[in-house]
């Protein structure tokens, strides 16, 4: 029979897999994994006796129908050369790269390819998976792969062309709000008797609660604000501070990235 194959195991690459095994999406007796760095899976590797663990990115294509690719942006045409002839018109090819449109990816692989987006919110089975599949992969391949994320937290099924905004929005976002509410502490502690550590310690289990509330309750972000923020108060004080400086700041973070996701996008265009 065969397998599920992996090429790469970097940061998300250990999370997801780690993560569909634990889920028991995948089992361990279906996964062969190969990585330029094979040290990386011993621990996996002892935890899950039954994957099979091999050297040559080929040996992992032949035995699979649904290839992960899951190493460097700039390493996926290099891996789709090498394995190219131990590819098949069966073959399934999943990659992870957000500015590497599929159009690039057709013209060196002609058959069934999936694009996703993940987060590192997956090690908790929570957040957004971006999916987009080509028109040569069927409901039944598509809904396979939308199962297998599902399990791992939330599936969206989006446009390429989506890709970059979605991108900041769910797997770049996870940075973006680690830095914010590190200044947020930060600032607290300098104002206060508060240690640092103190403060991220608050900070993060406000964090915590507040998206509970806005997710298991429903409450929304504009009701939780009026929720809080009570007319003449000190906390409407503060949201005037933020509306005003806000908008700003965060039209310069999306038209950065953009234009970073444009820059690279033209440059694998060149090697493509």
């Amino acid at each position: 029979m065969k397998k599920i194959g992996f090429i790469g195991y970097g940061n998300m690459g250990s999370v997801i897999v780690n993560g569909l095994l634990f889920s028991g999406a995948l089992k361990p007796a279906e996964v062969i994994i190969s990585t330029r760095t094979e040290y990386k899976l011993s621990d996996l590797k002892n935890k899950y006796p039954e994957i099979e663990v091999v050297q040559d990115n080929s040996k992992t294509a032949s035995k699979s129908n649904l290839l992960f690719l899951f190493v460097g942006t700039s390493d996926v045409k290099d891996v789709l050369e090498e394995v190219g002839e131990f590819t098949s018109e069966d073959t399934h090819i999943v990659y992870i790269s957000a500015a590497l449109t599929m159009e690039n990816v057709e013209r060196t692989f002609k058959g069934k390819i999936t694009k996703i987006i993940p987060s590192i919110t997956s090690e908790v089975f929570e957040g957004v998976s971006l999916i987009c599949h080509n028109s040569v992969v069927n409901d039944d391949e598509a809904d396979y792969i939308n199962n297998l994320f599902s399990s791992i937290g939330n599936v969206k099924i989006i446009d390429e062309v989506d890709f970059d905004v979605g991108a900041d929005i769910t797997s770049s976002a996870p940075a973006f709000m680690a830095r914010i509410f590190m200044e947020f502490a930060r600032t607290a502690s300098i104002n206060s008797g508060f240690s640092r550590e103190e403060a991220e310690e608050m900070v993060i289990k406000t964090l915590y609660g507040t998206s509970k509330l806005l997710y298991e309750k429903n409450v929304g972000f504009a009701k939780l604000t009026s929720m809080v923020a009570t007319k003449g108060g000190i906390t409407e004080a503060g949201i005037r501070v933020l509306d005003a400086e806000m908008p700003e700041m965060f039209n310069k973070l999306f038209t950065v990235t953009i234009e970073k996701h444009d820059t690279i996008k033209n440059k694998l265009k060149e090697q493509y």
